[in-house]
């Protein structure tokens, strides 16, 4: 939310969330931009205050989704199971059920957690962008205003290994995980072919 949505900050969306008590667990700056509309709120777009959805959260999404349409395409088309990801209203119904697992709250949490870190990090680096945190340029892997690729300092929670491992096992994959198993030992005991 470093952008600082208008829509979350109307009077409605407020008051819903101070309905269901979530009034006063909002990120919020409470000395800057003091009598402007953006009192109380996020400051600007600062990539290294993305946490949880911003910089994780749709990465996770992203890796579920893939994740659970790579497997389920073992099945036939028209099975239930599948994760499409054809049409807009079969993507849309697939980013529905992924979102619905994944990010899990552990993840949601993890990243959080990490937000007096990268305050502390900020207040150090005198308010400006704190390079090793902005995490939206990262996952290009390309330079902003230059060609090239990024040599960046790779956080635990952005190794590949470990999103794939952050992505729920579901019942939905659990037939295809066995039919790429039974392949693979089927073609671990065929003899190599003679050339």
């Amino acid at each position: 939310m470093a952008d600082s949505p208008t829509a979350w900050w109307e009077a409605e969306a407020q008051a819903y969330l101070k309905s269901r008590g979530f009034e006063n667990r909002q990120i919020r700056n409470t000395t800057a931009n003091v009598s402007t509309r953006y009192e109380g709120k996020i400051v600007g777009d600062s990539p290294e205050m993305c946490r949880a959805l911003d910089s994780h959260g749709f990465a996770d999404l992203k890796a579920g989704l893939i994740t659970y349409a790579s497997f389920t395409s073992l099945y036939p088309t028209d099975d239930p199971r599948c994760f499409h990801l054809g049409t807009p209203p079969q993507l849309l119904s697939s980013i529905e059920r992924t979102w619905r697992v994944t990010p899990t709250s552990k993840r949601i949490v993890e990243d959080i957690e990490l937000l007096p870190e990268v305050l502390n990090k900020i207040i150090e680096a005198r308010g400006c962008v704190v390079q090793d945190e902005e995490f939206r340029g990262l996952r290009s892997g390309r330079r902003a205003k230059d060609s090239g690729q990024l040599a960046p300092k790779v956080r635990r929670h952005q190794r590949m290994l470990d999103m794939s491992s952050s992505v729920p096992n579901i019942e939905e994959i659990k037939e295809a995980r066995k039919l790429i198993q039974r392949g693979l030992q089927g073609r671990a005991l065929m003899p190599a072919p003679v050339p």
